[in-house]
């Protein structure tokens, strides 16, 4: 692809990842404003918490499946090998991993997942949906990340950024209180999304039978957990803190939204795993190392150059922008925006990094490394005295332990490879 269209490229997923970032804090902005004061407290931190929920449970792990998907349609695409059986097989585990999503969630609801949403059933009709959408949706995506058609793949990101904004916006034009219908509201753009590009996937039936790729199953259980875990570290700080702070709402009310405004670097990083990993499997899978090697060292300086810049935006504009797009009770302190900032940006790189462990098939390594930090992370926000501080701790301190392990990774894989050692990074399951 020549300049020009890698800026043409770029220039449309952030567009469309503008709308779908837009309709994210919408929804917060929203019903902030709906649901204020005292009394509306519980229902407040119910829809934040089903926000949080679907970025822990839905991206959690279909973002795995996309990713499993890219990597093998890529590696395939690079040997000329037919991508049906691929996408075949990505269907047939996703449905299964939507069945044992729902499982875990009816299992959860009366032992901690009811009180987080406050007992609505249709927030928890809302989330059923958001998980059943996020799994159509993330098949497609990584079907067209692999072939590098980002033009639909952006254009799932329009979609889902739309039907999620715009009822928003109806609801609140009308005045409506009701928990659930925001709900529902957030609840059915990813399905919508997916909906919005099926008739354009290509998959021509291969010229004789093929059989789907081995290791589709086993590699997508390592992204999984790997991909969950850092959706923990990503999003469970504020609904640990409700959970903690049964008592003061309000303070817990005030983190979430500042927890939110602080994630909107990490929210628009996404797409660069979608670009980046087409690009470093097809060098894995065809021995172009330094190629490899080089591109990961770009990324990271761009996206270490753009987070410390999200940094000092956070901490110049966020006391305003609580107050003035959130309506949070009071503003949240330079410190606290500081230390949220700096955690989102070690997040940033640790995202950065995955991409090349996954080329070079080492899903296990990124497994283990978000195993290493989500334990620190979760021994540090539930051991803390205060609530609070515990989660601003735990959230620098955990990412911080996964970006050092995935780089040690990264160093010890490109040393195998280059002296012959190991399996083939098209395995993708070492």
């Amino acid at each position: 692809m020549n300049p020009a269209g890698r800026l043409g490229t770029a220039a449309h997923l952030a567009a469309g990842l503008g709308v779908l970032g837009a309709a994210g804090y919408a929804f917060v902005a929203v019903v902030g404003h709906v649901f204020e004061g005292p009394v509306d407290a519980g229902a407040l931190n119910a829809l934040v918490s089903l926000y949080m929920l679907v970025n822990i449970i839905g991206p959690g792990i279909f973002a795995a499946l996309e990713q499993e998907t890219s990597r093998a349609v890529s590696a395939a695409a690079a040997r000329g090998e037919p991508l049906r059986p691929i996408a075949r097989r990505a269907g047939v585990l996703a449905l299964w991993s939507f069945g044992a999503l729902v499982a875990i969630v009816l299992v959860a609801w009366p032992l901690v997942l009811g009180r987080v949403l406050e007992w609505r059933t249709g927030l928890l009709a809302a989330l059923l949906v958001a998980i059943a959408g996020s799994g159509a949706v993330y098949w497609a995506r990584g079907l067209l990340g692999g072939q590098q058609r980002f033009a639909p793949y952006a254009r799932t990101l329009y979609v889902e950024g739309a039907v999620r904004l715009l009822p928003c916006l109806v609801l609140l034009a009308l005045a409506l209180e009701w928990p659930s219908a925001y709900g529902f509201a957030f609840a059915v753009g990813s399905a919508i999304a997916a909906l919005s590009v099926v008739a354009t996937l290509r998959l021509p039936m291969p010229a004789e039978a093929a059989s789907p790729p081995e290791g589709m199953g086993r590699s997508l259980l390592y992204l999984v957990g790997a991909i969950a875990l850092s959706q923990l570290l990503a999003n469970l700080a504020p609904v640990v803190v409700t959970y903690r702070s049964p008592d003061d709402l309000v303070s817990a009310a005030v983190f979430a939204s500042t927890f939110v405004l602080a994630r909107v670097p990490l929210f628009l990083f996404a797409p660069v795993q979608a670009v980046l990993l087409p690009h470093v499997t097809r060098a894995a899978t065809q021995g172009r190392y330094g190629e490899l090697t080089r591109r990961l060292w770009q990324a990271l300086a761009l996206v270490a150059g753009l987070g410390l810049l999200g940094v000092a935006g956070c901490v110049w504009l966020g006391p305003w922008a609580a107050d003035f797009l959130f309506n949070t009770a009071h503003r949240p302190s330079v410190a606290t925006l500081a230390m949220l900032g700096t955690a989102t940006l070690v997040m940033m790189l640790a995202l950065v990094v995955q991409p090349t462990l996954l080329a070079l098939g080492r899903q296990r390594t990124v497994t283990t490394g978000w195993i290493v930090g989500a334990v620190v992370f979760l021994v540090v926000l539930v051991g803390g005295p205060e609530a609070i501080q515990a989660a601003l701790l735990a959230q620098l301190v955990g990412p911080l332990v996964v970006l050092a392990v995935l780089l040690v990774g990264v160093l010890r894989a490109l040393r195998a490879v280059r002296a012959g050692v190991g399996a083939s990074p098209a395995a993708g399951r070492r």
